[in-house]
């Protein structure tokens, strides 16, 4: 959609320079032509809007990280595992549950088409977004698998999906993990020593 934006603008900019500014002598300056040109081009090149919906080949990176085509998305409202993280199963013994988690989504997309309507926040670099295969939300089948907890930080309720997730023991709740949300410190909480 932006891209055909960018091109009709591009082309409203160049007819109206021309228009607004013709060449009746070898004198005459083009800068307001070019000028008309390069903000065309610009808008072109402009980001996508925060409300438009990001589709494309989709890479998972983690059990809350997916690149869709060159953008990072991290699922709005779910805190997974990181994919390095370690945790105990029913028998307390240890576990990959980061790369479980990791796993589990990849085989959910499988090659389907995933649309990311971005929720404005940014974590990490990556873009805060509700992703959905079909009409299914990821965040909440995650949750409902047990292989992510809901990030009570952000404004989805996931918490009935976590508490069948809980009581069924599926995923990370059929054995011990740490919560994803408090091995996410950000610098800025951290609070130095006085």
């Amino acid at each position: 959609m932006s891209l055909i934006l960018g091109a009709l603008l591009a082309c409203a900019a160049g007819l109206a320079g021309t228009v607004l500014c013709p060449d009746d002598s070898a004198r005459r300056s083009r800068l307001p032509l070019l000028a008309a040109f390069l903000l065309g081009g610009l808008a072109w090149h402009a980001p996508a809007r925060a409300a438009e919906p990001l589709r494309g080949p989709t890479q998972v990176l983690d059990g809350g990280t997916v690149m869709v085509g060159s953008h990072r998305i991290s699922l709005y409202g779910i805190a997974a595992p990181d994919a390095d993280q370690t945790c105990s199963d029913a028998q307390d013994q240890p576990y990959p549950c980061g790369r479980a988690s990791a796993r589990a989504l990849e085989d959910h997309i499988g090659g389907a088409a995933i649309a990311c309507e971005p929720r404005g926040g940014a974590t990490g670099g990556a873009v805060e977004a509700i992703c959905r295969v079909g009409d299914e939300d990821l965040g909440a089948w995650m949750i409902g698998r047990g292989y992510a907890v809901p990030d009570r930080s952000r404004g989805l309720d996931y918490t009935k999906a976590a508490e069948r997730a809980w009581g069924r023991h599926l995923g990370l709740w059929s054995g011990v993990f740490q919560d994803p949300t408090e091995r996410r410190i950000r610098p800025a909480d951290i609070v130095p020593a006085t």
